[in-house]
């Protein structure tokens, strides 16, 4: 008798069943039609196949039949170019992760915009599957087209164990994405103390500038982060750096209208509350031109003067109205 391809209704059924775990109904099809690959079985808008579905989901029962039926099917991929490696990676599923590399997947599949499973992993804050990863030949120091590694995600999540992990296998610190982002930026834009103190003890230049001008303490300030600021400025920060558009920290907290870190930089670090940049902008006129009411008024409580003009020959209260 000739096999039969799956109605479109049978293939629904099998890709729900699969998000179960529930194994009966793609070995009655695998039994039905052995010729039949599984990785046929996907959802449209995806490309998801039973695969990807079960290694997402830590079902290793199916990935095991699955695989032992179909093994060149292992690096199959979604219509973002994941592998199911790539989704057990994203998901935290570290059973799931040895057995796809015990079935010979390949640990440095790239999906779209050059990320690795071990990068996805790195969003996460599961050590043991990051280790599973690094300790199979996982690449840490692989840039994707932005330039970002395993080191600036691992410090945007702020886990100190994966990123010590990371610093221990060889990870390079000082490395900067396209845009000139140092991993210490991305730390303190994140607020990742873990990490930040990790940096700071390797040497990193705690006034280091990307392409716009800023440093890891204006990555603090624009976070809102003011415990990182504190440990940066306790290792050498320079209080009264200024970007490419001539904007301190008070500038930046000003037009944010982040009134905590406001006082912070004027009550705690003695920052002049009238400090005026190449355009006469005072905080109070940044945080005037945001519209920023709250931090417009606390400026004056702390000093800052209404009546200052900037090289237009407006007052703050002037951008306010």
């Amino acid at each position: 008798m000739p096999e039969s391809a799956p109605s479109r209704r049978e293939i629904a059924k099998i890709l729900k069943q699969a998000q179960s775990g529930d194994l009966t109904t793609i070995k009655t099809l695998q039994q039905r039609s052995p010729h039949f690959h599984w990785s046929s079985l996907k959802y449209q808008d995806s490309g998801d196949t039973l695969l990807h579905c079960a290694a997402r989901l830590g079902h290793l029962s199916t990935v095991e039949y699955l695989l032992s039926y179909t093994p060149s099917g292992v690096d199959c991929k979604n219509n973002d170019d994941k592998t199911a490696l790539h989704e057990a990676a994203q998901f935290s599923q570290p059973a799931v992760v040895r057995l796809l590399l015990e079935k010979g997947a390949q640990i440095n599949a790239l999906k779209r915009a050059d990320w690795t499973p071990l990068m996805l992993a790195c969003t996460k804050k599961c050590l043991e599957t990051v280790r599973v990863l690094v300790e199979n030949g996982g690449l840490i120091n692989y840039c994707n087209k932005d330039g970002w590694t395993c080191m600036h995600l691992a410090a945007r999540e702020g886990s100190g164990a994966i990123f010590g992990l990371l610093v221990e296998k060889g990870g390079d610190c000082g490395v900067r994405t396209n845009n000139g982002r140092s991993v210490l930026h991305v730390a303190a834009l994140h607020g990742s103390v873990e990490v930040v103190e990790v940096l700071l003890k390797v040497g990193l230049d705690v006034n280091a500038r990307d392409n716009c001008g800023n440093t890891p303490l204006h990555e603090g300030v624009l976070g809102r982060h003011v415990e990182v600021c504190r440990r940066l400025m306790e290792n050498g920060a320079d209080l009264h750096c200024t970007n490419n558009v001539d904007f301190s920290l008070l500038h930046l907290a000003s037009s944010a209208g982040y009134g905590d870190v406001v006082e912070f930089i004027v009550k705690e670090l003695g920052f002049d509350v009238n400090v005026k940049n190449c355009n006469g902008f005072t905080g109070l006129h940044c945080a005037a031109r945001k519209g920023q009411r709250g931090t417009y008024e606390l400026l004056i409580r702390l000093g800052c003067k209404e009546d200052t003009r900037d090289q237009f020959g407006r007052m703050a209260l002037d951008y306010l109205n």
